[in-house]
């Protein structure tokens, strides 16, 4: 497989489809939990359990997925589309009037788009990480894509704030999944035809596995950075509203967030092509250390404070959605298990959802044990345990991910 230069255009037919995928996931994973305990008012220690749950069945599917596309690699594309139906229609439903009991009706909703999300990922990263060798070539490659899955993630910030004061926040969420199918139809396609034309290794060879013990350093570091990233992604629109009482600008500090790691995306990719991905990754970790730990000063008003905490924090994040995927496929190629791809993939995406899993199954319920209630009138003790879980478990998690992920490079073994 030749390593010459890829075209723009390539590069960005097998990305696109990562606008749609990303541009639907935030719903599932920001908007639905505090939709369902503001709107229909499912008691937080519910929720908690059931997205608990969900999250659970739904990163077990993940290497289910990956088992399958290893087992039928030819038929990847075809996973791709049946994911795209799946993730289509869950949305929708989950934003529609409930036709069934409201918790039923969820995790119902939920299985569908969870399980299209999943088929979508994994395939989507692993034909990335089998596309070329080269590895400024496989960053430039995870850069671009987690660019287009930036700019879903900022439409999918900025459509809800702009439309939910014009026709109220389900109808602008149900014009979100709207959009969301005419997305998933415009690059499904696309990405289709590139699966077509691309040169690809994809010879079943079922009785291969990973080498699990040469990837677990990196799963281990990756996992404490995913649980740090997973209690502020179910705590941030509580946090805007019940403490720092600025609901109104909750879009403002999303689109911050997600607006700063596009460029922070890019040049990690960059950066990672000269000075290599571990440090660079490493460097990011660091940085974002600080602004979690500004983030512990919060108060009600600090909306100018915050801001900057999103831009800080959002920039730091561009690194942690390239790199990890880049530094998997380099480790699959160390051990020439390029085989078995998807199953190691799959790993990671059962590792995102086991985090945003926990997240919710511990923030939830010691929220509401700590008196806390959403868009109600909360008491500092209730106030302080939010920031602690939104801020302060996030900022030890990231030092131990940095002290793993050291001792892991003096060893050669991440």
């Amino acid at each position: 497989m030749a390593d010459d230069a890829l075209p723009r255009g390539q590069v960005a037919a097998y990305g696109a489809m990562a606008l749609p995928l990303a541009f639907g996931g935030l719903p599932l994973y920001v908007h639905a939990p505090d939709f369902y305990a503001a709107s229909h008012a499912v008691p937080l220690a519910v929720l908690g359990v059931a997205l608990g749950w969900l999250r659970l069945l739904d990163a077990v599917l993940d290497p289910l997925a990956g088992w399958a596309g290893d087992r039928w690699p030819a038929r990847r594309g075809a996973m791709v589309a049946a994911g795209a139906l799946l993730l289509g229609v869950g949305v929708a439903s989950l934003f529609s009037t409930p036709a069934l009991p409201v918790l039923v009706w969820f995790a119902l909703a939920m299985a569908l788009a969870s399980l299209g999300h999943s088929l979508i990922s994994v395939n989507l990263l692993t034909l990335g990480g089998l596309w070329r060798r080269a590895p400024a070539e496989k960053a430039r490659i995870s850069a671009l894509r987690e660019g287009f899955g930036l700019a879903g993630l900022i439409l999918a910030v900025v459509l809800p704030s702009a439309l939910a004061p014009v026709i109220g926040r389900q109808g602008a969420l149900l014009v979100m999944a709207g959009l969301l199918i005419v997305a998933l139809a415009i690059t499904l396609p696309v990405f289709l035809r590139w699966r077509r034309e691309a040169r690809l290794d994809l010879r079943a060879r079922p009785d291969q596995r990973p080498d699990w013990r040469a990837l677990l350093p990196f799963y281990a570091v990756a996992l404490l950075v995913l649980l740090s990233a997973a209690f502020p992604a179910a705590l941030i629109l509580m946090l805007v509203r019940d403490l720092l009482g600025a609901e109104a600008l909750s879009g403002l500090f999303l689109l911050a967030y997600f607006a700063a790691a596009l460029p922070g995306a890019l040049l990690a990719g960059r950066l990672a092509g000269r000075l290599g991905a571990v440090p660079v990754w490493g460097a990011s970790l660091v940085l974002s250390v600080l602004g979690f730990g500004f983030a512990l000063s919060l108060g009600p008003g600090d909306v100018a404070a915050f801001l900057v905490i999103c831009v800080a924090t959002g920039f730091c994040l561009g690194a942690d959605l390239v790199l990890p995927p880049a530094i998997l496929s380099a480790r699959i190629e160390a051990t020439a298990t390029e085989a078995a791809a998807s199953r190691a993939y799959a790993v990671l995406s059962f590792l995102t959802k086991a985090a945003l899993a926990l997240a919710s199954a511990v923030a939830l319920p010691a929220l509401q044990a700590a008196g806390f209630s959403p868009a109600a009138t909360n008491g500092p003790d209730a106030l302080r345990a939010l920031l602690l879980l939104y801020a302060g478990l996030p900022l030890l998690l990231r030092l131990a991910a940095i002290a793993a992920l050291a001792a892991f490079y003096r060893r050669n073994a991440i």
